[in-house]
């Protein structure tokens, strides 16, 4: 278990560009299991086919395999990636020789710290008639192994968004024959934060930081005629996030209008909301409470967020913490490894998910 998890540590690869992390994990399975094993070429699932034809659909697990990039740079498993196909790859190794009432569908995931995998996997779910879907992350500042449970929403939606305004360019000594954004954009982001206030204030949990501002040049004689800002806005429901974003699409809109600026648009890495199915939750607390593992429930979602939402928007289902540890190091820091103790208990809840479901999950 151990060892897995640090030949994947030892080989870190960026979202959608996992190739030897899927070569070894596939590896591992075709030596240590009896599952099938499906290529799909950037992705790849192990399948466990049940024993009882009149199951009602199938299970899946879910884990991610790609690493971050801290600094455009610097590519290592930084989120605890490695973990959680180490647990998903060690689950498949404990399905072996067992009997499942209905089919297993284990997916290895590329690309989700980029959003572009869970898009691209999630399509298994219609295709194999899967009814239920599980996935997990581990979590620093809480109780090393507690199962950390939320119903609704997980984890939220957000979306990177560049707003681009393009004016004439003038001398500086005349400014005012041409068109210069600076103030457009200046007044956009102060619009964009009472925006985010007033839904702050209708009990809305929604969010957005400014990631950078680039205007005009460093040519002195010459006035701006150019700029953008790049926000990451986030929200904690679908719908929200859907009437959060077109507020500030139309903000950006009637201010480039009224300034005579060409807009452009764009989002970038756009995640989902992770909405959590009650009943699926319950099923996740009853293996955890009959495993012995201590649970304990958010009270507020993740601000992060997780492309594990594709999943959950085509059946039914949950994603779940697991604690690293109260003092544990911050995901996406240099500081941060995946905490080996805790693979185990996440080894057998899935396996109790999937091989327990009517005496554990009736």
């Amino acid at each position: 278990m151990k060892n897995l998890r640090q030949q994947l540590h030892n080989i870190p690869e960026p979202s959608m560009q996992e190739k030897k992390t899927k070569k070894t994990l596939i590896e591992f399975l075709q030596a240590e299991t009896d599952l099938k094993i499906v290529d799909c070429g950037s992705w790849f699932y192990a399948w466990k086919k049940g024993v009882n034809k009149t199951a009602q659909g199938a299970i899946a697990f879910r884990a991610d395999m790609d690493a971050v990039s801290l600094d455009g740079k610097t590519v290592g498993h930084f989120c605890g990636h490695d973990g959680h196909s180490t647990i998903l790859a060690m689950t498949g190794k404990k399905l072996t020789g067992k009997t499942t009432n209905r089919d297993v569908y284990l997916i290895f995931q590329p690309g989700e710290e980029t959003g572009e995998g869970g898009a691209i996997c999630s399509t298994l779910i219609k295709e194999k008639g899967i009814a239920e879907v599980y996935g997990l992350h581990n979590i620093p500042g809480y109780a090393k192994g507690a199962i950390l449970l939320r119903k609704g929403t997980f984890a939220c939606a957000s979306t990177g968004l560049r707003i681009h305004m393009t004016g004439s360019p003038t001398h500086a000594a005349y400014p005012e024959n041409g068109r210069n954004p600076s103030e457009t954009l200046a007044r956009l982001i102060l619009e964009v934060e009472n925006i985010t206030r007033e839904f702050q204030r209708q009990g809305k949990i929604v969010r957005m930081t400014v990631i950078g501002v680039e205007i005009g040049s460093n040519s002195y004689g010459m006035s701006a005629s150019e700029g953008e800002v790049r926000f990451t806005v986030r929200a904690e429901k679908e719908a929200e996030f859907e009437s959060y974003l077109k507020e500030i699409r139309k903000m950006a809109e009637g201010m480039a209008r009224k300034g005579g600026f060409t807009l452009e648009m764009e989002e970038i890495e756009r995640f989902p909301a992770t909405e959590n199915h009650a009943k699926e939750v319950e099923k996740v607390r009853g293996a955890a409470q009959k495993l012995g593992l201590q649970t304990m429930e958010l009270s507020e979602p993740m601000r992060w967020s997780e492309d594990f939402g594709y999943y959950l928007r085509e059946c039914k289902g949950a994603f779940f913490g697991m604690g690293d540890g109260e003092e544990y190091p911050q995901l996406h820091t240099a500081e941060y490894e995946f905490p080996d103790e805790i693979i185990e208990d996440a080894i057998m809840l899935f396996f109790t998910l999937a091989i327990e479901e009517r005496s554990v999950l009736s």
